[in-house]
């Protein structure tokens, strides 16, 4: 028997006959999801199959990723060898819905930023800006990102150090490409540096 076909070429047909079904489709990434199988049929005139497992993470045309199990099925043909046979489809995971991916975290310090010099530290240089990990959620139609952390601030000999910022991200229309910045608390600030008699704005 020829051996069964190699894991890139099963990648390629995945790749191949995903895009053809679906054309405006962005495959990201397929990634082994498990050793490949050989199924035998005990009847002596049934197809021997063997069946790749993948996960294929897709973006589709209207913004939405997902993640499905996929399965690169090939059928022997005893005069030909190995033949693709079709894709069979499994458990589809939804990563992330139109317009609700969060930004990235470049983006919201420097928001975080120049939302601080606007106002609260106008005339002032924010530094050692820090944020960590968001946590998501949505108030009816609106989908937000939480993120909390702390900074400080240097005004000529003066600095100050901030700590519990908290604000919350989100798009005032899904279509937008624009960030609004929804302040809960702007930084509990002590003066670590300068004249100490002086108070935070």
């Amino acid at each position: 028997m020829v051996g069964p076909p190699d894991e890139e070429k099963a990648k390629k047909d995945v790749q191949t006959h995903w895009l053809k079904r679906n054309t405006s489709d962005k495959i990201q990434s397929i990634e082994s999801n498990g050793e490949p199988v050989l199924i035998e049929n005990s009847k002596s005139n049934a197809d021997i199959l063997y069946k790749f497992p993948f996960l294929v993470t897709v973006k589709h045309k209207n913004g939405s990723i997902t993640r499905t199990e996929v399965g690169a099925n090939y059928i022997f043909i005893r005069t030909k060898g190995w033949l693709f046979s079709e894709l069979g489809l499994g458990k589809n995971i939804v990563l992330s819905d139109p317009g609700r991916e969060s930004p990235d975290k470049e983006t919201v310090l420097k928001l975080i930023e120049e939302s601080l010099l606007q106002d609260r530290w106008k005339g002032k240089t924010i530094e050692n800006l820090k944020i960590g990990e968001p946590t998501a959620g949505s108030d009816l139609e609106t989908h937000w990102y939480r993120y909390s952390g702390e900074y400080e601030v240097s005004d000529l000999n003066v600095r100050y150090i901030c700590s519990n910022l908290i604000v919350k991200l989100f798009k005032e229309d899904s279509s937008t490409t624009d960030w609004k910045l929804d302040w809960k608390e702007k930084g509990i600030c002590r003066q670590i540096a300068g004249n100490l008699n002086e108070t935070s704005p």
